[in-house]
Formats: structure tokens, C-alpha cells, sequence
């Protein structure tokens, strides 16, 4: 009997490179231990495995259960779910160790910004109310990041860098730029360098002070823009450009931290314009006086109640 077939913490110990050489290379020389391998190669590629791992684990349970005549006639049959307590310990260890050694999520909460480093040096300021998830491990291959929410990259030279939303993927190699994805739509000002925005097979470049906006997939705006150091929220003003009176909302609940009561009547309702996140009310009154609309706001409980249309 093989040790991976008595040690109960042999899978363990492999994965965690415990084993003896004389050992490791004994099993992963071995016909179990080449299939093991090649599941801990599948969890690990993450983007398109072309191996069945769940597959590997059925036929590499039924092979040691049932050796065939590969495998000497007097064996000790363990039981099943030994063999299936090994395989799952193996998943568990190995997803573990991937979450831990690969994958990164820094999130912001409601009036929240934080400043992130990637492993390459680029920099990215998170807005508030937002989430940037990217591999750490597969970085020197594949510089690329997921963004929910709205984020400030500035990108060193390299290799190709893209960032995925829901809405799109935006792609440059070294510069600085704005992503806002919210909504289904989503945003991008080019400030240096060169960006490529795709969505829905739609693909444009921006050079510095172009800025796109795609709402459900259409490109709904293409304009230049004054140029500064970089985006206003950056500096503590927020600016909307013709935006719903929803999404004006959400952008006060993304800053100030609030709870909002609103029926929805005056969604048709567009905002232009900006507001400085110092002071919530100084805000409303911007937002909501321009647009002649009746509130309350009680400060204690932060809860802002939307009434209607001003008579």
C-alpha cells in the first residue's frame, strides 16, 4: 500500500511542500499522484481550465477503489469516502491556498476612499462605495483588475492592463485615466497616455481629455473635456452630467454615508451639475433646490426623504 493510501495528512503535507524529496517525487511520479497534479494545476488557472477536475476526481476515486490489473490482485480496499475525504481535503487546501496567495478585494464603504498599490507600482484611488479584485499571483502574466464602483488608475509602463466592469473593459498600457462603472453605465475620462474602452464589441480609443460614456451597451456620449490633475471627486466635488435624479441620489448615499427614502416619481428628472462633500446639506441643497424639489433631513439619523415637486 502506497503512503498517499495509509497517511491520512499526506495530501496536506504534498500540498504544502512538508514531504521528503525521495517522497514527493514517488508520488508525483505515480499515476494517482499525476492526476492530483493535474487538478491543482486546473484550480489554479482560473480563467478557462480545459481539464474536467470534478471528472479527474470520480475516475481517480474508481481507480483506487477498483485498481484493475495495473495494480497487484492483494490489496487493502479503503473505503470510499476516504477516498473522497482526500480529494476534498485536496480542493479545501487548495482553494485556501489561492485565496490566500492569489486573489486580492479591497472594498470602500459609504464616504470611504483608499489609495491602492498593485504589484507592478500602478496606483489606484478607489471612490467610495466600491470594489477592486485582481490576482496577485498571475500579475506578472496578466495585469488586470476588476472594478465595481469608481476608481483613478494610474498605470505604469508594461504590459497590457485592462480593467473589467459590468459594462465593459477598459485596456492601456501605461497612463492615467477615471473608470466609473455604476448603473449599467459606464464612464471613462482619459487624462494621460492612450486607453481603449470596449463594450459590447464596440471598441474606441481615447487620447488625454476625451471622455465616453455607454449606458446598457450604447455609446451615449463622446466629448472632450478641460484637463487637470485629476478627476473633481479626487479634490472632494462630485460633477454629474445630465444624470437621473436617481443616480444624483446615489451619489449623495455613496458620500455622505445616508439612507434615503424616495418613491421613484421623479426619476424623468435630469442633474447637472456639482457638490462638495464637506457639508451633506450644503449637497441637498445643490441637488435637490436646483431641481425645485421638497425634502427633510434629519442629521442625527442621516435619513434624507425625498417629499416631491416644490408647489
Amino acid at each position: 500500500m502506497k503512503d498517499w493510501e495509509q497517511d491520512d495528512t499526506f495530501l496536506s503535507k504534498w500540498l504544502n511542500n512538508e514531504l521528503s524529496q525521495a517522497d514527493k517525487e514517488a508520488f508525483e511520479t505515480s499515476e494517482d499522484g499525476i492526476e492530483f497534479l493535474k487538478i491543482v494545476a486546473a484550480a489554479e488557472n482560473l480563467e478557462a481550465p480545459d481539464y474536467d477536475v470534478r471528472g479527474a476526481l470520480d475516475q481517480l476515486k474508481g481507480r483506487i477503489s477498483n485498481p484493475g490489473h495495473q495494480r497487484s490482485k492483494t490489496i487493502f480496499m479503503r473505503p470510499v469516502f476516504k477516498i473522497a475525504a482526500a480529494a476534498a481535503i485536496l480542493l479545501a487546501l487548495t482553494i485556501t491556498y489561492l485565496l490566500k496567495n492569489t486573489g486580492a478585494t479591497i472594498s470602500t464603504g459609504l464616504s470611504e476612499q483608499e489609495i491602492v498599490t498593485l504589484p507592478d507600482g500602478s496606483q489606484v484611488k478607489l471612490n467610495a462605495n466600491s470594489d477592486l479584485t485582481y490576482n496577485e499571483k498571475q500579475w506578472s502574466k496578466k495585469r488586470q483588475v476588476e472594478l465595481k464602483g469608481e476608481a483613478f488608475f494610474d498605470v505604469n509602463p508594461g504590459s497590457t492592463f485592462s480593467i473589467v466592469t459590468e459594462t465593459g473593459t477598459t485596456a492601456v498600457l501605461g497612463t492615467s485615466f477615471n473608470v466609473k462603472s455604476r448603473y449599467k453605465t459606464l464612464d471613462v475620462f482619459c487624462f494621460t497616455g492612450k486607453v481603449n474602452v470596449t463594450v459590447s464589441q464596440k471598441s474606441i480609443d481615447l487620447t488625454p481629455g476625451m471622455a465616453v460614456r455607454f449606458e446598457k451597451g450604447d455609446l451615449v456620449r463622446s466629448e472632450t473635456k478641460d484637463l487637470k490633475d485629476g478627476p473633481s471627486w479626487m479634490d472632494g466635488i462630485t460633477k454629474l452630467d445630465d444624470v437621473p435624479l436617481p443616480v444624483a441620489l446615489e451619489e449623495l448615499r455613496h458620500i455622505f454615508g445616508i439612507t434615503i427614502q424616495y418613491n421613484g416619481s421623479l426619476d424623468e428628472l435630469i442633474y447637472n451639475g456639482a457638490f462638495p462633500h464637506e457639508n451633506p446639506e450644503s449637497a441637498f441643497k445643490l441637488v435637490l433646490d436646483n431641481l425645485n424639489i421638497d425634502y427633510s433631513y434629519d442629521p442625527n439619523t442621516k435619513k434624507l426623504k425625498v417629499i416631491g415637486l416644490n408647489p
